[in-house]
């Protein structure tokens, strides 16, 4: 855990236990920041939150049907074709320091077909918080007739920083507001396995195995499945569940039914919860949401997402997310049929 949500959270515990007679004292040591800092402690005490409650849950984008590589380096080489891919995602609109994150993703197979390789990263900043995240992956896909079960690596670096310039402290050199670990690169590995089969697919995947607790880093466990269902003969269904877990905390997912028009436009709802919780509540901060797109062409695709957080309302802020996402399909000309839909 970061110090500076460290502090926050001994405060607010230390707060409570004095006697009215010291309140004003304490209360002034207590907000040794700025008036004006206000947002940052009220966002930082909403992320300790789900920290101390439910464990620390990394950045999980709303597309990742779209974007199977960002969670599991196995998928990297599924395609026949060069695949590349952009997500812009911003939580709490008009909320200073709110979340903010980024990814992309490349990927492409080997002339050998049985092998893929590729590039991830994740770039995600919250308040005087920022981490990024950049590795390559390396595939390998097993034939089992009319499917294949891959296998992939990753190996890759991360850096976390903590920008001590935002926060302005009436005390000078304030040490609880320092974060020694800060610019540091650290490796890490992690792996998946990834069965793809031309109308539906399904993985388990660990992107990173080797944990920090300075840095907050906790190995995650990722499984999604997924697939394409016929109605008509203009229309398909598109489900996707991911559900996710890490050490502390309950089993979320993801879970969205896409309605997909002649393989050129989708739209469809989106919840994210967790196992134990009937519908998205302010414990596992899960909420509602809808996903739309529309290929532009034969190699781009344009998609959006919008969704509603119940943390959002603990702080009395606009609660929405909103997503952007970018993809292209570099199809050779020569190929007239794929082996796969490109939706996935």
């Amino acid at each position: 855990m970061l110090k500076l949500l460290i502090y926050i959270q001994l405060k607010s515990k230390a707060y409570k236990q004095i006697s009215n007679s010291n309140t004003l004292y304490l209360f002034t040591i207590f907000i040794n920041v700025k008036i004006h800092l206000f947002y940052w402690i009220s966002l930082g005490i909403v992320m300790c939150l789900p920290v101390t409650l439910e464990g620390q849950q990394e950045v999980t984008f709303s597309q990742y049907m779209f974007n199977h590589q960002s969670l599991n380096p196995a998928y990297a080489g599924s395609k026949d074709y060069t695949h590349f891919a952009i997500i812009q995602r911003t939580q709490w609109s008009n909320f200073p320091g709110a979340p903010e994150s980024q990814a992309f993703t490349f990927n492409n197979k080997m002339s050998q077909k049985k092998f893929g390789f590729g590039l991830a990263g994740v770039n995600d900043k919250i308040g005087p918080m920022s981490s990024s995240r950049v590795a390559l992956d390396l595939a390998y896909h097993l034939p089992i007739k009319d499917a294949f079960l891959a296998i992939g690596i990753k190996a890759g670096i991360s850096n976390f920083d903590f920008d001590e310039s935002i926060i302005q402290t009436t005390t000078p050199d304030d040490m609880s507001f320092t974060f020694d670990e800060g610019g540091k690169f650290t490796p890490n590995i992690g792996f998946g396995i990834y069965y793809h089969r031309p109308r539906w697919y399904a993985g388990f995947s660990i992107p990173w195995f080797i944990e920090n607790e300075s840095l907050t880093i906790q190995k995650h466990y990722y499984g999604i499945v997924g697939g394409l269902v016929r109605i008509t003969d203009d229309f398909q269904a598109k489900p996707s569940m991911l559900v996710k877990h890490t050490k502390g905390s309950a089993f979320g997912y993801d879970l969205s039914v896409l309605l997909l028009y002649r393989e050129l436009f989708w739209i469809g709802p989106q919840t994210r919860s967790s196992f134990n919780q009937d519908v998205p509540g302010t414990k596992f901060g899960g909420g509602f949401g809808m996903i739309a797109g529309v290929h532009l062409g034969k190699s781009i695709s344009v998609g959006y997402s919008y969704n509603t957080s119940s943390l959002g309302k603990l702080i009395n802020v606009n609660h929405a997310t909103h997503e952007f996402m970018l993809r292209f399909d570099l199809i050779p000309v020569a190929k007239s049929m794929l082996r796969s839909p490109r939706i996935f």
